[in-house]
């Protein structure tokens, strides 16, 4: 039985790696704390929960966490999402 966590949690792309130089690449991060360097080192404001993301699907990869658009208390993994692996 896997262990499930309620922490949202994004990596990014390794392609992507030379627009976020500071920022490790491959490795499962918070995505909270991704999305906090991420606006750090943009000078800017956090975005507000809307159509304006910090962390780009294009650039990232997510996985876990709720839902915030369902009314599920767990969201599983998406589609195209690799499964959980501690």
């Amino acid at each position: 039985m896997g262990i499930i966590t309620s922490v949202r949690q994004a990596r990014l792309k390794p392609e992507c790696a030379e627009r976020y130089p500071t920022l490790p690449a491959r490795m499962w991060t918070s995505a909270t704390c991704l999305a906090e360097l991420v606006t750090a080192s943009r000078g800017a404001q956090p975005a507000k929960l809307g159509k304006d993301r910090t962390l780009c699907d294009a650039d990232f990869q997510f996985r876990g966490g709720f839902s915030r658009w369902s009314h599920q208390s767990f969201a599983g993994p998406r589609i195209g999402e690799p499964p959980f692996s501690w």
